[in-house]
């Protein structure tokens, strides 16, 4: 079931390669056009906090590249970047945005990297579809340095968008457009346990942003930009605040070799 839902996942995101690609666009043109963008506008400024400023001499594996959009943003910082996807199709446009560097195709549970390979790793949105993340964070750990760095984001299961809920339901039945791929949720207890348990310490969780803006904006899509302004503000100060991170709708997890 493990690896049948491994290559569900990897499906989905081959046959949406190219509305990723459009969408990682839209941040640089409007971080507030929609909530994917938006998300990802808060996602790059939490992991700008973790990551060196610069990177010569540092090597960056992205696990889950997809369409090489954060590799992107690295690279031009100076880290030596590699990235892994299962999918042909998010490797294809990852190679377009990133000319010259390798790109491997590898199941995220099995890194086709030798053992202490990278000063930092990436994993964005990649263990919300895997039913058993113990496997993955085993592979981070194995191929970080030792002091190396891990950047990982999870789906909480009390965001405030309830999307977990609705994710039971679409991947059960078929509601309205959602995408029919069941998805799965950590607790910061979990994570902790599980990142402990592959030898990382000092492990983190930090929320990243919150708020039910994926539903109002199926109901008006045109609210959403000014909404979503006038919401950073607080989102800047509750999202990732004690108590309150735990019903953020994503999770950012750093750790350490």
């Amino acid at each position: 079931m493990s690896e049948l839902q491994k290559k569900l996942a990897v499906d989905v995101h081959s046959e949406q390669a190219e509305l990723f690609a459009r969408r990682y666009e839209e941040i640089r043109e409007d971080p507030y056009r929609n909530c994917f963008v938006y998300s990802r506008k808060r996602l790059n400024e939490q992991l700008d906090r973790f990551m060196p400023e610069k990177g010569q001499g540092l090597t960056l594996l992205d696990v889950g590249c997809g369409t090489g959009y954060h590799l992107r943003r690295y690279r031009d910082r100076g880290f030596a970047i590699s990235g892994v996807d299962g999918s042909p199709e998010m490797l294809k446009e990852a190679r377009i945005a990133n000319p010259g560097i390798e790109f491997k195709q590898s199941d995220v549970d099995k890194l086709p990297y030798a053992d202490a390979s990278f000063d930092l790793i990436l994993c964005v949105e990649v263990y919300r579809y895997l039913p058993d993340i113990g496997p993955c964070t085993r592979e981070i750990a194995r191929v970080l340095k030792p002091g190396g760095i891990a950047l990982v984001t999870t789906a909480p299961p009390l965001q405030a968008n309830a999307y977990p809920l609705v994710n039971w339901l679409s991947a059960a039945i078929r509601v309205g457009d959602l995408t029919r791929l069941r998805q799965f949720f950590q607790s910061a207890g979990t994570l902790r346990s599980t990142f402990a348990s592959a030898g990382l310490r000092n492990v983190e969780i930090h929320g990243v942003y919150g708020g039910p803006w994926i539903w109002i904006e199926r109901l008006s899509a045109g609210l959403i930009p000014p909404l979503l302004k006038a919401w950073e503000r607080l989102d800047t100060v509750t999202a990732d605040a004690p108590v309150l991170k735990h019903f953020a709708n994503m999770f950012l997890v750093r750790a350490q070799k």
